[in-house]
């Protein structure tokens, strides 16, 4: 059996690395620069956080939809305030309590690509 500590890290693909670097550094600060062996590649990455996010044509909204991205936050309420100074009303919060670990309250909206992005605040006495 393989012992896993943690997700590494993930690849989201985007049909604009342009609209998608505006956004996610908008958001969310993120560093995004290209990768050096591949330009439709952007490493995505803070102090605590990294991925990638590829340029892809001709797949479906709706796989590009089925995506999904969840950062962890210490206080989801100050999530909720800083999409509503940026402008994003459109996102829904709730409580995810089927676990037997790690059940939290959640906060989540849609990028310009439809991939979902949610952020979990980890709250004792959440379990089922």
């Amino acid at each position: 059996m393989i012992r896993l500590v943690s997700i590494d890290h993930v690849c989201l693909l985007v049909t604009s690395i342009s609209r998608s670097k505006s956004y996610y550094k908008r958001v969310f600060d993120f560093n995004c620069t290209p990768r050096p062996d591949d330009p439709k590649t952007l490493m995505v990455e803070s102090p605590n956080i990294h991925f990638f996010i590829s340029e892809v044509h001709g797949v479906s909204t709706d796989f590009l939809g089925k995506q999904h991205l969840s950062f962890e936050v210490d206080n989801l309420d100050h999530v909720v305030s800083a999409l509503e100074e940026l402008g994003i009303s459109d996102y829904e919060t709730g409580e995810f309590r089927m676990f037997q670990h790690r059940n939290y309250k959640w906060c989540e909206w849609r990028d310009p690509d439809g991939i979902r992005i949610e952020c979990v605040e980890r709250t004792p006495g959440l379990a089922k």
